[in-house]
């Protein structure tokens, strides 16, 4: 068995985003396949700065040296990591790549030799904290690529890439790279009807199909082109409604409200992880409408791992996804789900419509995803995979 050090310290964990749930259940799964996990995680204000979770041994790390950072700059933080925005968020950007980076690898570093690790993972936003680790260290390292963000440093230093997706990857790279599977956590993602007639009837949501969405709310999430085909549907029928669950959505509700769609688009925020089945279950249709065209630095390298879709599935429901490339990896159009041309909202109406209309076509989408899901995604089989590279990877040390 390994005992790894996973780098994270952008992933704030226990959180309600993606990014967190896959740090999460990755850890867990590898804890449960007996290897030993220690995790550099990013933290907030109320939390520990070391705490056990199932297991998993958390060590977190304040965004700012010396403690939590400003708000303002907590503004400017995912304006700096996708690596855009004006003078103060490239000034951002230069001091996670540099002091912040130098700091989490000092800080690994004494970790793994205080608990004698064998092998870092460093997720790819961690600005190239893992590959300082591993030069102080001695210890080798894997690069976890889930988006295009990594640090020269850390390709170079890398012994292998673990890839969800081969856009991910630049040339220099795919010698070494391990393409993998995403996962999700089918326990707590089923089918639940129960669960989910209580969201709908706490909401008031019974007697008309219910469009889901779930996740951020930035740019080139698509939650816009979402709005754009409510609006074309609200001139067509009254029988559809909107449930958006997700953060940083304050924005995106004045856009609804700006276009007449308060009635019709109804927002509760984010919650919990545990709680995302429910209301998952509480929909008959999901949408996952990624539109990189809307953000310049995803145009060429697309966006990561959906895991909503996964997700979606994962609960038996129907999604429709637009049809870039990682999301039609998961959705089979017209046999798990319907792709629809990123950015047309008239085509995305259409496919909502499609599927309000007709509940058997509903059904049968929604248990080809399931049946999909079961078949070839799991964390424990994704762990399964990564122990094994990271074993080949280990090499003896002290």
């Amino acid at each position: 068995m390994v005992r790894i050090c996973y780098i994270a310290p952008d992933v704030e964990v226990p959180h309600y985003k993606g990014s967190s749930t896959h740090v999460l259940e990755l850890s867990r799964a590898l804890t449960a396949q007996g290897h030993t996990v220690h995790v550099i995680s990013r933290r907030g204000r109320l939390s520990p700065a070391v705490e056990d979770i199932e297991g998993v041994t958390y060590h977190r790390v304040y965004r700012g040296i010396f403690g939590p950072i400003s708000p303002i700059m907590r503004s400017g933080s995912s304006t700096a990591s996708e690596g855009g925005g004006g003078l103060y968020a490239r000034a951002y950007r230069l001091y996670l790549e540099t002091g912040f980076a130098l700091y989490v690898g000092y800080i690994a570093a004494r970790i793994i030799d205080s608990y004698d690790l064998d092998v870092i993972i460093e997720r790819e936003t961690a600005f190239g904290a893992g590959a300082i680790a591993s030069m102080i260290s001695g210890r080798p390292m894997i690069l976890e690529m889930i988006g295009p963000r990594f640090s020269p440093l850390s390709m170079k230093r890398s012994s292998r890439v673990l890839a969800y997706n081969a856009l991910m990857v630049p040339e220099r790279g795919m010698s070494k790279t391990v393409f993998v599977k995403a996962a999700v956590n089918t326990e707590l993602f089923r089918p639940n009807p129960e669960a989910g007639r209580r969201v709908r009837e706490g909401l008031k949501l019974d007697g008309v199909v219910t469009v889901g969405y779930v996740g951020s709310f930035l740019d080139w999430h698509g939650v816009e082109d979402l709005l754009d085909a409510a609006e074309i549907i609200k001139r067509q029928s009254g029988r559809v409604e909107f449930l958006m669950v997700g953060p940083h959505s304050e924005a995106v509700i004045k856009s609804a409200e700006r276009r007449g769609l308060g009635e019709m688009v109804r927002f509760v925020g984010p919650v919990p992880y545990d709680r995302v089945p429910s209301y998952v279950n509480a929909c008959d249709i999901l949408v996952a409408p990624y539109n990189i065209l809307r953000t310049s630095s995803r145009r060429s390298k697309g966006i990561g791992s959906p895991l909503k879709v996964l997700e979606y599935m994962a609960c038996g429901k129907p999604s429709i996804g637009s049809d870039l490339p990682q999301v039609a990896d998961f959705i089979e159009d017209g046999k798990t789900g319907l792709l629809f041309p990123q950015g047309d909202a008239r085509s995305l109406a259409n496919s909502i419509m499609l599927l309000a209309d007709d509940l058997s076509y509903r059904q049968q989408l929604g248990n080809q995803a399931l049946a999909s899901i079961k078949s070839s995604y799991s964390w424990p089989a994704l762990a399964g995979q990564i122990g094994t590279i990271l074993e080949e990877a280990r090499v003896p040390h002290g």
